[in-house]
């Protein structure tokens, strides 16, 4: 029987092994770690390995820096049925894979990038993508993290089994991605391999292979995935089709087992690569070129050269058949003309210990091998269960020269020629391998309870270890200080502080001497002058502007603006300070100064005086004072980064036009002597970046050459901004205030967002507006216009992320809702920019970062991208995006969103859009329809028409809807009498509907969309003297409006109008009033009572008392008209006699 490879198992038995101790947490000796020094820019810097496991040939220990938090969260938290896989790559990346969660770091800086591209990524930084959705568990086998020429960050590319290829041009942009689906016909996707320089092959279980090649095409990333093909289709396409190409024509159950093992690719030249697939015990080697051909090379069938080899080997004594044996090929690697293969063997006839071998088989022919070169027993045994036959098939193995790394999840064995075999056990608890690879000649593993370990030779101690990662800028405050290096060019080892207190009584010049005593160790004479200076007092109050803390202030800033000590055209200037050094290169005196403050900040922590300091003011901002510390140390960095920066004409133009013509360039001293001096200003330099751009945007050149200048000064601006904020991430945890400054001074305002002459706020603000109006519509192509889309974005997060930092310090302040509402605003401002431009990507970026919800929901809605929206929702649903969302529909008129959503989702499914519906009765009606609750629906809609003013159309909508879904609902006790007053409402807004428009139009009414009115108006509007065309129909609808007036005076007075109004609808000056009768049938007064008496009213009730109805100022005229008097009372007796 034959049987497939699997992933790593459990432990593998084995027999005859020789096991060593454990050193937990053994740090070498002094002499071993002095020659783990590794040489970084001239300065030795000591690097502490702990050593992991030894024998008495090889051991085991740390490699490079220590794990990002998040990989040790996502090892240590990780749920059980969550599978777990990790790999390490050759160009410096390493990545873990945690369900859906891809979490990607850089162990080790490659050698080979440049000064600019080791600064932009952080030691330590783990970037954390999010894998495509899949039923099937994520595995580190199909993600791949490689650089692309001239960037800074690691592209990725990631595989879900199911063939969902998710690529991502920069990991630091998470949102940035694009997203193909490779139509696998069902097939499990198994690894996906690294062609450098050309893309990457994805194989399936079952053998289907796909070339991805991301590209750049006019500034847009696109991914082209096509399959291999030979002249019917690279290994066949399907699963069988494949299987019958290289092993002819097999049943479906050996097909089943037939699976791929491995793809090998292996450079050739530029152009070509040869590509070995390794599926069950078949070998195809390829040729791939770079102008897209493929030649299948041969197809080896390896069974029969397997078989002999362990029958020879292992089996020789044994009898019988040599079918009796099952053999299986669980890995190979390239070595030079040859391939090995790593191959294991048992026969159960005799025993079910299984053997291992390493073949060396010669391939650099166009023929199929035929015999193997070498065939190597290893001293390597396991036993076979059926139950589980993968517990002994997962081994895999490393090549490094002439040494071999045979590992599974718990071991590690060391083959090396005519040594015997050393096996390195890994028995901790919890602890296993997770992957392994050659990083420049040495074999880095992944263990689950170390990290990342190295395999060194014992015979090695002592050489330095160049594979380690080198010091940046953002780690150079942690170089030991007390080494001959580091203090060589300081000028504070050689002050006399018995001179400075002779010579400086000021609590400033005191202050400088306790530093210097602290620093050459006399501890007596230093507590002495602070117990002086700020101990005197055994109370301590803390305030803002204190003496020390103004003093702690001053101190630092004469440190970084302290002259060199021995350049001789300096002389001149100022004494010698405690900055000050010997070095005449701008660089190194930068760097003393760094180290000088970093020396002052020990000195500070050690006397306990850094846990007094309270608050000082900065340009009328009260600040914490170790926030301003936090800058001072910030700036050095600035300083340092801008040094680094060799021969750009830009930055010499700005820092020429900073220092200007001043009277010290006459002593020999050039303007970057000035500049780099005074450290404190070093914004001058930043600022005068952002005007140098401004005036070339308002100058003459080409439209091209100002977007090219802009370019050049974002890049300057960023890096150093960049590698500012890289440092105070890093260093934050040290300048955190104490609790009693916090309550004074809570504002955090870092220099960077300070908005005054010293700080940036406004220069990023500016050039970030600068690259959106004239930048990027002078772009001269999409690849520019990408990179200065980029440049605006991180413009734009450092922008954010500093006002974001000022308002959560500033939390539960009285200020706080005034500040939150112009961050608010400004977000989105800045990040609506994006939006107009249709940056969908660049805006979601940063929306989703800063969670302006309304930036997603608007992109969402732009690109009609629903999943999109449903992702937020269950990505934010903590934040409350759901109901953002809900309201902006609201807000937006589109309750058609709303319907659409709550038809499509089951009952209760979604507690955030019924609790929303329920909050809005506009809406929530909606739900009980869904829900058939008919009587809720009814009775919310009719709530909603009593409270309606805004629209007749809406109440008379919301009536109709609620008497239907009366109707709708089951036969109930009260549904008669709530028809008949849904339909009673109804009337009245008949009674509106029948109103002219002229008649609206004279008192102000919108004719168009009428509001409602209410009843008293309505019989106003009836009977009002405007109504021209108003019959004793008109009175009549009046006086039927009354019963929907409640008050009983009111009732009376209005119907007292309504006859009067009647009345003063003709004229009363009738000179023949011989035949009244004749003469009331004209009149509107008389025809009124005439037709409501018809429609059966009673005219006792329906007529006011006749000496009630003229005694009114309205009748004043008529009330001595003898005509009017007689004719009045005609009509009375006519209408109480019918």
């Amino acid at each position: 029987m034959n049987s497939s490879f699997s992933s790593y198992s459990p432990e593998v038995s084995q027999n005859s092994r020789s096991r060593y101790t454990p050193l937990n947490r053994s740090v070498s000796s002094p002499s071993a770690r002095k020659s783990l020094r590794i040489n970084a820019t001239n300065k030795s810097i000591q690097s502490i390995n702990q050593t992991i496991l030894k024998s008495h040939s090889n051991y085991i220990q740390r490699f490079g820096q220590p794990l990002p938090v998040l990989i040790t969260e996502g090892l240590t938290f990780s749920e059980r049925n969550t599978v777990v896989s990790a790999k390490i790559s050759n160009c410096g990346y390493a990545w873990l894979v945690c369900g859906r969660r891809l979490l990607i770091w850089q162990y080790r800086q490659n050698m080979g990038q440049s000064i600019l591209q080791k600064k932009h990524v952080v030691t330590g930084q783990c970037f954390e993508l999010q894998l495509p959705h899949s039923d099937l568990a994520h595995r580190a086998e199909l993600v791949s993290v490689f650089m692309n020429p001239g960037t800074h960050f690691p592209s990725c590319i990631a595989v879900s089994p199911e063939g969902i290829v998710r690529y991502w041009p920069a990991v630091n942009y998470e949102g940035v991605s694009i997203e193909q689906v490779v139509d696998l016909q069902g097939q499990e996707c198994d690894s996906l391999t690294n062609v450098d320089g050309f893309g990457y092959i994805l194989a399936t279980t079952t053998c289907t292979v796909v070339l991805i090649q991301p590209q750049n095409l006019n500034g847009r990333h696109v991914l082209n995935c096509r399959p291999l093909k030979t002249p019917s289709g690279w290994l066949g396409g399907l699963s069988k089709r494949m299987s019958s190409l290289i092993f002819g024509s097999i049943t479906s159950e050996q097909s089943i087992e037939t699976r791929l093992i491995r793809i090998l690719t292996v450079p050739i030249d530029e152009n070509s690569w040869f590509i070995y697939v390794l599926a069950g015990h078949s070998l195809q080697k390829w040729k791939l070129s770079s102008n897209g051909q493929e030649q299948l090379i041969f197809v080896a069938e390896l069974n029969r050269l397997v078989s002999d080899g362990f029958l020879l080997s292992a089996f020789e004594t044994c009898t019988g058949d040599q079918s009796d044996m099952d053999t299986w090929l669980l890995d190979i690697q390239s070595d030079k003309e040859n391939i090995i293969l790593l191959a294991a063997a048992v026969n159960m006839h005799v025993s079910s210990q299984v053997h291992y071998a390493m073949i060396c088989i010669q391939t650099n022919t166009t023929v199929p091998p035929t015999n193997f070169q070498d065939f190597l027993l290893l001293q390597i045994t396991g036993l076979y269960r059926d139950e589980d036959p993968s517990d002994c098939l997962s081994y895999r193995f490393l090549l490094s020269g002439s040494t071999a790394y045979v590992y599974n999840q718990k071991s590690i064995t060391v083959i090396k020629p005519q040594e015997e075999p050393d096996v390195l056990d890994f028995d901790g608890p919890h602890d296993f391998l997770l992957c392994g690879s050659i990083c420049k000649a040495m074999a880095i593993f992944f263990s689950r309870n170390h990290g990342l370990i190295s395999v060194c030779s014992n015979d090695d101690l002592g050489v330095p270890d160049m594979n380690l990662t080198t010091t940046t800028l953002s780690t150079q405050m942690d170089i030991p200080l007390m080494s001959d290096t580091v203090i060589g060019n300081l000028s504070l080892y050689t002050l006399d502080p018995e001179e400075l207190i002779s010579a400086y009584k000021d609590t400033l010049g005191q202050l400088k001497a306790a530093f210097i005593f602290h620093v050459q160790n006399e501890m007596n004479s230093c507590r002495e002058i602070l117990q002086q200076l700020f101990f005197s007092d055994a109370t301590f109050i803390a305030g803002t502007n204190a003496v020390l803390d103004t003093s702690v202030i001053q101190v630092c800033e004469d440190i970084l603006n302290d002259v060199p000590a021995s350049d001789p055209r300096w002389s001149n200037t100022s004494e010698t300070g405690l900055g000050s050094s010997y070095s005449v290169q701008v660089l190194k005196q930068l760097e003393d100064k760094q180290k000088a403050l970093t020396l002052f900040f020990k000195f500070l922590n050690e006397t306990q005086l850094w846990e007094r300091l309270s608050a000082v003011t900065v340009h009328e901002n009260i600040l914490c004072t170790v926030y301003v510390l936090g800058d001072l140390a910030e700036k050095v960095i600035a300083a340092i980064t801008l040094k680094n920066i060799s021969n750009d004409d830009i930055l010499e133009k700005c820092i020429g036009k900073t220092i200007g013509d001043s009277d010290d360039l006459e002593n020999g001293l050039t303007h970057q002597d000035l500049f780099f001096r005074e450290v404190t200003k070093i914004a001058r330099g930043l600022q005068q970046i952002n005007i140098y751009s401004e005036e070339v945007a308002n100058s003459a050149q080409s439209p091209s050459a100002i977007a090219e200048t802009i370019r050049r000064c974002n890049e300057l601006l960023l890096h150093v901004l960049k590698t500012v904020i890289q440092y105070r991430q890093a260093r934050a945890e040290n300048f955190i205030p104490m609790e009693h400054a916090k309550l004074i001074a809570p504002d955090y305002l870092p220099w960077t967002i300070l908005n005054n002459s010293s700080g940036l706020y406004g220069t990023i603000f500016a050039q970030q507006s600068l690259t959106y109006n004239y930048a990027i519509k002078y772009a001269s192509n999409m690849n520019v216009a990408s990179t200065l889309y980029d440049q605006m974005v991180c413009l734009i997060d450092i922008i954010l992320d500093g006002l974001k930092s000022h308002m959560e310090s500033i939390k539960g302040s009285e200020k706080e809702e005034l500040l939150r509402k112009q961050y608010e605003r400004d977000r989105f401002q800045l990040i609506n920019q994006l939006v107009i431009n249709k940056q969908w990507d660049c805006a979601a970026v940063l929306g989703e970062k800063y969670l302006d919800f309304k930036i997603l929901v608007i992109i969402c809605e732009s690109t009609d991208n629903q999943q999109r929206l449903d992702e937020y929702m269950d990505r934010f649903s903590n934040e409350g995006f759901s109901k953002f969302v809900y309201g902006w529909y609201m807000q937006e008129n589109k309750q058609a969103k709303l319907i659409n959503r709550c038809r499509k989702i089951a009952n209760a499914s979604n507690k955030t859009l019924y609790k929303f519906l329920s909050e809005h009765p506009s809406l929530s009606w909606m739900k009980d329809v869904f829900n058939k609750n008919f009587d809720g629906a009814a009775e919310t809609l009719n709530d909603l028409a009593l409270h309606e003013t805004e629209s007749v159309g809406r109440k008379k909508t919301m009536l109709s809807l609620s008497k239907l879904a009366k109707l709708a609902a089951s036969n109930g006790p009260t549904r008669d009498d709530f028809i008949d007053e849904t339909n009673r409402n109804l009337e009245l807004i008949e009674f509106q509907e029948e109103i002219p428009d002229y008649v609206l139009e004279e008192f102000g009414y919108d004719t168009v969309k009428p509001a409602v009115i209410s009843p008293i108006k309505l019989i106003h509007l009836y009977i009002c003297p405007e109504y021209r065309d108003s019959t004793e129909l008109e009175f009549k609808k009046a006086l039927d409006l009354i019963r929907y007036i409640t008050d009983y005076e009111l009732k009376t007075n209005l119907k007292l109008k309504i006859w009067r109004m009647a009345i003063l609808k003709d004229s009363w000056n009738e000179k023949n009033v011989d035949s009244p009768l004749d003469v009331l049938q004209n009149k509107v007064f008389y025809k009124l009572a005439d037709l409501a008496i018809m429609l059966g009213e009673d005219p006792e009730v329906l007529l006011p008392p006749l000496d009630i109805l003229i005694d009114s100022d309205e009748l004043s005229s008529l009330q001595e008209n003898k005509s009017f008097l007689f004719l009045i009372k005609a009509a009375y007796e006519c209408i109480y006699t019918k």
